[in-house]
């Protein structure tokens, strides 16, 4: 599991960038963002999701450029 922590609003980015993508995988790693993310009050300053590595790894590229959210770098 890697956990990410990102402002609600910058969930909500990450969510919009994936979903514009309309790939199956991705559609479906957007869905279960979206669903962690519901877990958590919009008023929170900060929220702290679990993805796992398939979520991270496969979906990581397209949030981090996408809206420009700076994530944590990878580790190898």
């Amino acid at each position: 599991m890697n956990t990410i922590t990102l402002s609600w609003e910058d969930w909500r980015a990450v969510i919009a960038v994936l979903r514009e993508k309309a790939l199956g995988y991705i559609l479906d790693h957007a869905d279960i963002i979206e669903q962690q993310r519901e877990r958590h009050s919009p008023d929170e300053p900060m929220v702290a999701l679990s993805l796992t590595d398939n979520v991270y790894l496969r979906s990581y590229n397209w949030a981090r450029v996408g809206p420009g959210i700076p994530l944590p770098p990878m580790e190898r």
